[in-house]
């Protein structure tokens, strides 16, 4: 069920009217109820997994704060990381290790009878089926339920933190179901914290003017982002990907900016329309973009990219592994060891696992080149935003981030790649050959198609970006004059309605 369609639009009124209509306690039973039913609209079965690791990471979380000793607090923390973690890897992983796996096999000519992966295939049809495996052959595909990796990732974040002892253990399990489950949030974030977001399922919730204003415009802005602006940049960056060795290095060039753009404006659509639904309900989400593209180094570009992932990864993997305390190169290996991990949380490719190393590297980079000099950007805040602080606009400025957008748009080549050869011939034909097109069909962009994109990403970025960003307020649009407030929205909601297909365009990050 997307956002973006009528059925869900149909599906949030009723909810909406019933949450009204309820008290505390019972909202939390319906809006439990809704986000199962949401969940499982397309495909029921995974509903089972979801259900099963949120029962059992409730009684290991209270498991944990209940035990007497540090070691008996450990046992349960592993045996909720095994669970979590080996669903993820089974459901995620499995094809990709099994195509490694066979990969080796056949480097070092081993024999087939090693390949316990075919034999699993053979005699296990039936179960591994009904799992979502759909064998071809000898080897088994697997289908990924939506938003495993974002409410495996709740979870996890949750346990962890009453090891830790920053929460206490949810006591009323459709508290910390709801938290797992919330629809707005499920599929694809922002991924939420425990000691952020619990107390608000606990505590009663206000509907107010003010959310509801904010709430739709939210909503309203992130829709325009994914109908007006990814869907069609989506569209011309496909036609380039799907045959760079079709392209023309300029072509090429603007394939590339119509992918580093679109994947931006449908995350953060995806985004802000999450968090907009919430507030209608009086939830708050957390602020999961803030105009990453004005970065002016790789550091503060992933202190405003996807700053939910940022922050859980720096919390639960890149501070464990001992951040910079341990030694500078041990920082440098630890932020390259977490942006290659980050990278593989993405997708089961090489392709993402490259993505995520060179983040990493330029990471290293540039904690090398500032040494010890503080880092003037925004910190993510957990509790709700972020700390919007920005350099100012200078010709330094300027250049530093068009640098840091263009290392950044580099990474995207491997992202938007389905294999390395693409990724490579993509490279290959925007840096070694001429600017002519290449092939007898070659490939070039529709100039009315890349003509209305850019109109859309112009929109974007200077009726709601540019604003936000100067103002340091991503209200900024809501505290202009009547008149120019009014004009404004209705140039998204006008454009929206223009530019609306028929056919509904997946999220990118849903099959993450």
């Amino acid at each position: 069920m997307l956002f973006n369609s009528l059925e869900f639009l149909v599906f949030f009124a009723i909810v909406f009217a019933l949450y009204c209509a309820l008290n505390r306690r019972w909202q939390n039973h319906m809006l439990l109820i809704a986000s199962y039913v949401f969940y499982g609209w397309a495909e029921p079965r995974f509903v089972v997994f979801m259900a099963f690791t949120t029962i059992a990471d409730y009684f290991i979380g209270i498991r944990i704060d209940d035990a007497a000793t540090p070691r008996a607090k450990k046992r349960w923390l592993i045996a909720s990381l095994i669970m979590n973690l080996g669903l993820l890897g089974t459901f995620k992983y499995i094809g990709f290790i099994a195509e490694n796996y066979r990969a080796l096999l056949e480097w070092v000519g081993a024999s087939s009878r090693w390949d316990f992966f075919a034999y699993l295939s053979e005699h296990f049809r039936g179960p591994v089926k009904w799992l979502g495996m759909q064998p071809e052959g000898d080897i088994l595909k697997i289908a990924v339920p939506a938003g495993i990796s974002f409410y495996t990732f709740h979870e996890i974040s949750y346990v962890t933190d009453i090891y830790r002892g920053h929460i206490k253990a949810a006591r009323r399990f459709e508290d910390f179901a709801v938290f797992i489950s919330f629809f707005p949030q499920l599929v694809a974030g922002p991924i939420g914290r425990a000691s952020w977001q619990m107390p608000q399922f606990q505590r009663s919730r206000r509907m107010t003017y003010q959310g509801w204003s904010e709430g739709l415009a939210l909503f309203v802005t992130g829709l325009f982002r994914k109908v007006v602006v990814a869907d069609p940049l989506g569209a011309l960056a496909k036609n380039v990907f799907d045959h760079p060795e079709l392209c023309g290095r300029w072509t090429l060039l603007l394939g590339l900016y119509c992918f580093s753009f679109q994947i931006y404006a449908d995350f953060a659509g995806y985004s802000d329309m999450a968090r907009g639904l919430a507030r209608f309900m009086g939830f708050e989400l957390i602020q999961n973009f803030e105009h990453p593209y004005f970065s002016t180094n790789i550091t503060e570009f992933w202190r405003r990219w996807h700053i939910s992932l940022s922050t859980w990864l720096r919390d639960y993997l890149y501070i464990p592994l001992g951040g910079n305390r341990k030694g500078t190169f041990r920082t440098y290996l630890n932020l390259f060891i977490t942006m290659f991990l980050g990278g593989l949380w993405h997708g089961a490719s090489w392709t993402f696992v490259a993505w995520g190393s060179l983040h990493g590297i330029y990471l290293a980079v540039h904690k090398f080149i500032m040494g010890d000099k503080p880092l003037k950007v925004p910190h993510a805040h957990i509790e709700g935003g972020t700390a919007a602080v920005h350099p100012g606009f200078s010709a330094l400025a300027f250049g530093k981030g068009i640098i840091t957008f263009h290392l950044a748009a580099l990474t995207w080549i491997f992202f938007a790649s389905k294999t390395f050869k693409q990724a490579f011939e993509f490279l290959r034909g925007l840096f070694v050959h001429s600017s002519k097109a290449r092939g007898v069909h070659a490939i070039s962009l529709n100039r009315d198609d890349l003509t209305a994109a850019a109109v859309g990403l112009a929109i974007m970025i200077f009726l709601v970006d540019v604003p936000q960003y100067l103002k340091k307020d991503q209200w900024a649009m809501l505290r202009w004059p009547f008149v120019a407030r009014a004009a404004g929205f209705l140039i998204l909601v006008l454009a929206t309605l223009l530019c609306r297909g028929a056919e509904h365009v997946p999220f990118i990050y849903f099959k993450f």
